[in-house]
């Protein structure tokens, strides 16, 4: 029997909250009768017309919108990256964190779903369990990064 190391255990952990995450907003969007990705872009626009705004901040609104859905997307490639191949590209990594941060998409998707549960409706928290869930996140993959660093020097110089 082969035992996971913990590199491996990391990335299925992170790759496992990558698909709850892409599976929770396509159960939630199907549950509520909604075609998920097509219902929002949708939506958006139905809403984003009757608001009215252009310009600069009609931009950043669509910008932030668009952050979100490739965002969504993106779920489903760092999944398979950190479960299947344990390993992610660093450009994607930051890219995909850059846009957790401006849709405020927790990496621990467990988070959002017990504070709706357990009826959690404090913003303070919400953004501390989120700062949080983003430090251990990139904080446990710079780590392995860098322990796999560490090992090919050591290894070559032998």
């Amino acid at each position: 029997m082969k035992i996971m190391s913990l590199k491996n255990k990391i990335y299925l952990f992170w790759g496992i909250m990558d698909v709850l995450a892409l599976a929770g907003y396509l159960f939630f969007s199907i549950q509520g009768g909604s075609i998920p990705f097509y219902s929002d872009i949708h939506g958006f626009y139905t809403n984003y017309a009757q608001l009215g705004v252009s310009g600069l901040t009609g931009g950043l609104i669509q910008l932030l919108f668009f952050i979100n859905i490739a965002l969504i997307v993106s779920l489903a490639f760092s999944g398979w990256w950190m479960i299947a191949k344990k390993d992610i590209n660093n450009i994607f990594l930051i890219v995909q964190e850059i846009g957790r941060v401006f849709s405020l998409k927790c990496s621990i998707a467990l988070i959002p779903l017990i504070m709706h549960f357990s009826y959690v409706r404090s913003p303070w928290i919400a953004i501390l369990l989120f700062v949080l869930s983003e430090v251990v996140k990139i904080g446990s993959i710079m780590w392995i990064k860098r322990n796999d660093e560490s090992q090919a020097m050591d290894a070559a110089s032998r």
